[in-house]
């Protein structure tokens, strides 16, 4: 009995944590609205220039070639779930591999690390924050590309898309714990986090089908999560698949999440006890 209330106590003590490290990110991001115009808007002009290359190199919009290799000639909503989703791995990877840093420079990290809580809780509220304004940013890209080419938006193809893009997030999650440890031991991961993010959109199907890559490349693009989000959730709005039919691919995804979980989550631990031993803390 007293460890069921113990266990009920550290959980909502853990809960709590995570609500206020939410809280409190968001209240840094809604003190400069102007990001909200920005990345609800800018990202609209990173796939204009491929409208552009359609036009120069296939005369329109349709690609029979393409079509093909995908199984839907319009390129260009393939290309903007792409960058839709890549989203994602940006905020994510760069938020949570820079909190730790961000944290020092407003000269907050002792506090955080001498906090009698685990510090993963404070990183996954920090992560909850990047993912609710991605997903902000997101819905109106998405809204905006309805309007120009015309995407179906309707409730029975989002609510498996937004499952999707839960299944993506948590996977992320881990990774991004590996990062946030990186930079608790040597100050930052902006070089690792970018270098990641490169990885991710050269080998995952941001901009063009998986199939183009070079089989070697194709071999290591199906161990990256977002490859696998960025097939089902294309194969169900473009393609009119339901989510039962992409099974494996699920399937696929669930068992990345797992592995970067745990990894995320071991990889912080051993990092934060051996900064701690080290004395690499005091050198913020």
């Amino acid at each position: 009995m007293m460890e069921s209330v113990y266990q009920q106590s550290a959980l909502r003590s853990n809960l709590f944590v995570v609500w206020n490290e939410l809280i409190k990110n968001m209240k840094f991001l809604m003190a400069y609205p102007i990001i909200f115009v920005f990345w609800a808007v800018f990202p609209i002009f990173w796939f204009i220039p491929f409208i552009f290359q359609g036009q120069a190199f296939v005369g329109g919009l349709q690609s029979a070639s393409f079509g093909q290799i995908t199984g839907t000639e319009e390129f260009i909503p393939f290309i903007v779930i792409g960058s839709v989703l890549n989203s994602y791995v940006n905020t994510l990877l760069y938020g949570m591999g820079e909190s730790i840093r961000r944290e020092a420079l407003q000269g907050t990290l002792d506090y955080v690390l001498v906090a009698p809580t685990n510090k993963v809780y404070v990183l996954i509220g920090k992560a909850l924050s990047e993912s609710l304004s991605s997903t902000m940013f997101a819905a109106s890209q998405l809204a905006i590309s309805a309007l120009l080419f015309g995407m179906n938006l309707t409730l029975g193809v989002m609510l498996p898309v937004f499952l999707i893009v839960i299944l993506l997030i948590l996977g992320l999650y881990g990774l991004s714990l590996v990062l946030a440890a990186f930079s608790l031991l040597y100050k930052q991961s902006h070089d690792v986090s970018e270098t990641i993010g490169y990885v991710f959109y050269v080998f995952s199907p941001v901009r063009y089908p998986l199939e183009s890559l070079p089989f070697w490349a194709q071999i290591f693009g199906k161990i990256i999560p977002l490859t696998y989000a960025l097939i089902i959730v294309r194969s169900i709005m473009l393609l009119g698949a339901s989510l039962s039919s992409l099974y494996f691919e699920v399937l696929a995804l669930l068992a990345i999440d797992a592995v970067l979980i745990f990894a995320g989550f071991y990889m912080f631990n051993w990092m934060e006890n051996k900064a701690k031993k080290s004395g690499a803390i005091s050198h913020y």
